[in-house]
């Protein structure tokens, strides 16, 4: 399955009010049945950074679509596939001094 990650920051113009109405629908949002929620993480960053990040995984793009519908009136939504750290470097490595062929 592929990773996912989507970055929720808060539609210019946005108050208090409405960041509350954020945090009240969120008790009640249920994430797509399809998608295997990693970690989801309310931040507590300036207003020009993601202030919700949400990682999962999934066969598709699908569960992307699916928080943009959910959340897009409220936030900007960047979706972005992602990959995790390589753990162990490979026994051999490509030769980067080599040139290029043609």
């Amino acid at each position: 399955m592929a990773l996912w990650v989507a970055y929720f920051k808060f539609k210019p113009g946005t108050n208090v009010l409405q960041g509350l109405e954020a945090f009240e629908r969120r008790k009640t949002f249920e994430h797509p049945h399809h998608a295997q929620v990693l970690g989801e993480y309310w931040v507590n960053a300036p207003e020009d950074q993601p202030q919700v990040v949400v990682v999962w995984e999934a066969d598709d793009e699908g569960p992307g679509d699916y928080y943009e519908a959910a959340w897009g009136d409220l936030f900007e939504i960047i979706v972005a596939q992602a990959t995790r750290p390589v753990s162990e470097l490979p026994e051999t490595m490509p030769d980067i001094t080599a040139a290029p062929r043609d």
